[in-house]
């Protein structure tokens, strides 16, 4: 007896078919309305989450203004606080900031190097995370 592919694609097809009309009618009958996924997030989480915005964008200003209001005044000083020395800051977005050393008399004394620009940076965003941080309720 002789058995042509055409014949042996037809059994494969209806096979296939059969397989996945029972799946089909194997499933629940309620899959069909699915419930929205849920996410939830811990209360640490959401303030971390909000600390972090405000931080950022307490930084921003900073960085295309200046220090002008209470927080943004104390978060600064801290910073000159603990680098010993008057700063003023030169970019146009928080990853580029350059950092200036300002003398009594208001004027440039000597831009900071990149290392020390960098870690200026990293210390503002670290203080200004803690001092939000303090202030929230």
């Amino acid at each position: 007896m002789v058995i042509s592919t055409y014949q042996v694609n037809n059994v494969l097809r209806v096979y296939g078919e059969q397989l996945r009309q029972n799946r089909i009618s194997s499933r629940p009958k309620n899959d069909n309305i699915r419930s929205p996924d849920k996410v939830s997030i811990s209360a640490e989480a959401k303030r971390k989450a909000v600390i972090d915005k405000i931080s950022s964008d307490i930084i921003d200003k900073i960085t295309h203004y200046g220090p002008h209001d209470d927080v943004e005044k104390e978060v600064f000083q801290k910073l000159e606080n603990e680098y010993g020395k008057n700063l003023a800051i030169a970019g146009k977005n928080p990853n580029d900031l350059i950092f200036k050393v300002i003398d009594e008399s208001g004027e440039t004394v000597n831009s900071l190097s990149i290392e020390d620009s960098k870690f200026l940076r990293y210390k503002l965003k670290e203080i200004t995370k803690e001092t939000v941080n303090k202030n929230m309720i």
